[in-house]
């Protein structure tokens, strides 16, 4: 059978040799929704790559479930209009956030961006300041005032002074009284009842907020910004500022940040004071990052690179020759 070329978009690292990819065939129309997942397992006696094809459906976030959806691990992929698809070895579901997307009648208040599990709980977050957790009785909303609908405008556009929620780009956090969302308008912080905005030293669009083992919240976005801080002791600017530079994502890695951007892949030696970001120049384009322990993937569009403790390596794959 010919392959089809594709293009990358989202990667997970499940284990040091089991992966998992988002990608869109090339050659589709813009307009289509489509989305091809692939898995690569090197322990595999046979070909290490299978997929699976999720037509009408565009990926945003993949993720692992760990607790959230019973005793085994599950993978749970979230399109943008709300639809969640999970696989596991053996098995399949879907399942559906009903008031989130555009596909919908009203109230509409957007797309979704982000897909996490969070001390054993799943979590979506999008547009129009969407947060949704996942329990015994489906996906419900947990944003509160931050859940603004998208109004209808109105004939004369100078009468449209509309209030629109905010587009959350990410969420964290270790509890369900401990959570961390992030977009264009800031950072805001849950203690299981209410949301409150953090005041942060930066107005730049936050695309990606991590919480870390020790306490400390990372966050990372346009023009190269960096926090670093929590909502009890403030946040500490220690951006890089670049006005063409958007930072999407972060991970830890080998005592590092890695940063995936528009630029490429960058590392911050955040244990040194006055660390400069680092350009890992053999990465020319990194879409998304993913770690598990000792291993980190890279995804350009065209291109899989893995580091580990031996350096780094080209994942070759089938349709991409």
């Amino acid at each position: 059978m010919k392959s089809t070329p594709i293009t990358f978009d989202k990667c997970l690292a499940i284990e040091d040799d089991y992966y998992m990819f988002s990608s869109r065939p090339d050659g589709i129309d813009d307009s289509a929704e489509f989305s091809r997942i692939f898995f690569y397992d090197a322990q595999s006696s046979g070909d290490p790559w299978r997929h699976l094809d999720l037509p009408n459906f565009t990926t945003v976030s993949i993720c692992s479930s760990i607790k959230a959806m019973g005793d085994r691990r599950k993978y749970v992929i979230l399109s943008n209009n709300g639809e969640v698809s999970v696989y596991w070895p053996g098995g399949a579901s879907t399942e559906n956030i009903a008031e989130a997307g555009l596909d919908k009648e009203l109230p509409i208040y957007g797309y979704l961006n982000s897909l996490k599990e969070i001390d054993g709980v799943l979590y979506a977050c999008g547009g129009g300041g969407q947060i949704y957790k996942r329990d015994t009785n489906g996906w419900r909303d947990i944003a509160g005032k931050l859940r603004k609908q998208s109004p209808a405008p109105k004939a004369n556009l100078s009468l449209n002074t509309l209030e629109i929620g905010d587009d959350i780009s990410d969420i964290d956090g270790y509890s369900e009284d401990d959570l961390y969302a992030a977009g264009r308008d800031g950072i805001y912080h849950f203690d299981g009842k209410l949301w409150s905005e953090v005041d942060i030293p930066t107005d730049e669009i936050i695309m990606s907020i991590f919480c870390a083992p020790n306490g400390v919240i990372w966050a990372c976005g346009f023009n190269g910004a960096i926090l670093r801080g929590d909502f009890k002791n403030g946040f500490k600017d220690m951006s890089h500022y670049d006005d063409n530079m958007i930072l999407t994502k972060m991970v830890f890695f080998q005592n590092k940040i890695y940063f995936s951007s528009n630029e490429g892949l960058f590392s911050l030696d955040y244990k040194k004071e006055k660390s400069k970001l680092y350009k890992i120049k053999e990465i020319k384009e990194c879409e998304d990052i993913s770690v598990h322990k000792e291993t980190l993937i890279c995804i350009g569009p065209k291109k899989i690179t893995i580091f580990n403790n031996n350096g780094h390596r080209e994942l070759k794959h089938p349709d991409l020759k």
